[in-house]
């Protein structure tokens, strides 16, 4: 495991900040969800959910087409995507492109948060706690992607970690909406 950080000890680094913000999260949401007292995920503005979603489809998109493709990928001055993308892990089962499933976890938030929309009261809509269940899916699989990259494959891909990053954004910004039908709050 080691020996597979020290192939590129930045990004792999950056990759460990990635991962322990992500754990961070996931315990600091979890605590908020329960939490009785009114907090600031219950007042951040719904309409963050489809512009994260809409960002991490174009990433999700991107790496799809690098991995259907074998495509150079363009990675920047530190990392490397292709080495990432080219890894036994960037599909799942051999079979279905990690992109390709990043596609369809975005579209579906995207789809169900159209749904809460459409809704009038936030505590007899459900959408909400499906958008925050679908954004728990995406942490945790990401949470399980990037620690592969510096600790199994040994290196780092710069746009796997953004969408990390997007996917954690989304939990964050859809806990209020899952609390708020949870607890039954307007």
């Amino acid at each position: 495991m080691i020996t597979n950080f020290l192939q590129d000890p930045v990004a792999n680094s950056i990759a460990i900040l990635t991962l322990l913000g992500m754990l961070f999260s996931i315990i600091t949401v979890m605590f908020l969800f329960l939490s009785k007292e009114v907090n600031f995920t219950d007042k951040l503005p719904n309409w963050l959910i489809p512009i994260f979603s809409i960002i991490g489809f174009g990433i999700s998109f991107y790496l799809s087409f690098i991995e259907t493709t074998n495509t150079p990928a363009v990675c920047g001055p530190i990392g490397d995507c292709n080495k990432v993308q080219l890894s036994e892990y960037a599909k799942l089962f051999g079979l279905i492109p990690i992109g390709l499933i990043g596609m369809i976890g975005y579209l579906l938030i995207i789809f169900f948060w159209l749904l809460y929309r459409a809704q009038k009261s936030p505590k007899n809509n459900p959408y909400g706690l499906i958008i925050w269940i679908l954004a728990w899916f995406g942490v945790l699989f990401s949470v399980y992607l990037t620690f592969l990259e510096p600790f199994i494959i040994g290196a780092t891909c710069a746009w796997c970690i953004t969408s990390a990053i997007i996917i954690t954004l989304l939990l964050w910004a859809s806990t209020g909406l899952a609390r708020a039908y949870w607890v039954g709050e307007d």
